[in-house]
């Protein structure tokens, strides 16, 4: 990893940044979502909705509301990843916001903040927003706190990471053709942890950015505690990830311990269809993530474990421009 290079002062307003709004029958957000991101600070903005199949007119209303301000992609098969991934295909941008039609950005320079960063971290090729809800913005959800790093203590401060939530995120558009996007056979839940390893593999970094806050109106909650096909799909998802990137007795160490926190929850929320599913699905891979195993390095895995663990290089609030860091 690599310090940042000396602060910005000024921000090129030439660049394009396009925003891609992945939307599923859920007009009335969709509808907030897209308001709050046309009200953004920056001159150049190209806004995309792509519709996975959506029945309550939300295609018809983004083109009444909005008209040519925003483009819509009609999907005729539903599926999140293919869906973010074919609006990745359609924007022309140098940086990609990426967000779900339940996400609001209430300050209106989080565009303007993103590109700054950046322009200030080269290598860097995620930058991950602080989620939080209409009441407290800037306070982030445990639900998207997956950090290693403890979150009261962290919630305001940059840091470099080995993940990212998919719901809001702004990605260089090269690390997007690098990686070839999100596997679309995942379908859903923990496409983001299968992409972060891929870009850590390739070489870029990650950075948390609670400068890049967002709002998330519609709160789900904690999933494990649900009867929801969710946790069906995080289970088997989380095992073709040990099949791609995991070497053997790393992969079955994390595998055996997963599946295990897995059952006990399956028992006491009342899924254990889904889990026993899961686990059948996950463990017989279907050939298409097989074919696509490529164990991670020694030294990849060190440079995640030093990312959890907080070794590797701090970033040092003061580098940052005070018009970039003011929310």
């Amino acid at each position: 990893m690599v310090q940042p290079k000396t602060a910005v002062t000024s921000i090129p307003e030439d660049v394009l940044v396009s925003v891609v709004v992945l939307n599923y029958n859920n007009k009335e957000l969709l509808a907030q979502s897209l308001v709050s991101v046309l009200d953004q600070d920056w001159p150049k903005l190209e806004v995309i909705v792509v519709d996975n199949c959506s029945t309550d007119g939300s295609p018809e209303m983004v083109a009444k509301q909005f008209g040519e301000r925003v483009r819509v992609i009609r999907r005729t098969v539903n599926s999140p990843t293919a869906g973010r991934n074919q609006g990745f295909e359609a924007a022309t941008g140098a940086y990609i916001l990426s967000i779900d039609n339940d996400i609001t950005l209430p300050d209106r320079g989080v565009v303007r903040k993103g590109v700054g960063l950046f322009q200030q971290f080269p290598r860097v090729g995620v930058l991950a927003f602080k989620v939080g809800t209409s009441e407290s913005p800037n306070e982030p959800l445990p639900e998207h706190w997956w950090y290693s790093r403890p979150l009261d203590t962290w919630k305001n401060r940059f840091f470099y990471t080995d993940f990212f939530s998919e719901g809001a995120v702004l990605f260089r558009s090269k690390t997007l053709v690098t990686s070839g996007g999100y596997d679309d056979k995942l379908f859903q839940y923990f496409e983001s942890v299968d992409l972060s390893l891929r870009l850590i593999r390739d070489g870029f970094e990650m950075l948390y950015c609670p400068v890049l806050a967002c709002v998330e109106l519609r709160v789900r909650g904690l999933l494990p505690k649900k009867r929801t096909r969710i946790n069906y799909l995080s289970l088997r998802n989380r095992l073709w990830i040990v099949w791609k990137h995991y070497p053997f007795w790393r992969g079955l160490r994390f595998a055996v311990g997963r599946v295990a926190i897995a059952c006990l929850r399956s028992v006491r929320y009342g899924w254990v269809d889904y889990f026993l599913r899961g686990v059948v699905e996950g463990i017989a891979a279907p050939r298409a993530i097989r074919v696509q195993r490529r164990p991670l390095s020694k030294d990849i895995w060190h440079k995640i474990r030093d990312i959890r663990s907080g070794q590797g290089p701090e970033v040092p609030d003061e580098v940052f421009p005070k018009t970039l860091t003011e929310a």
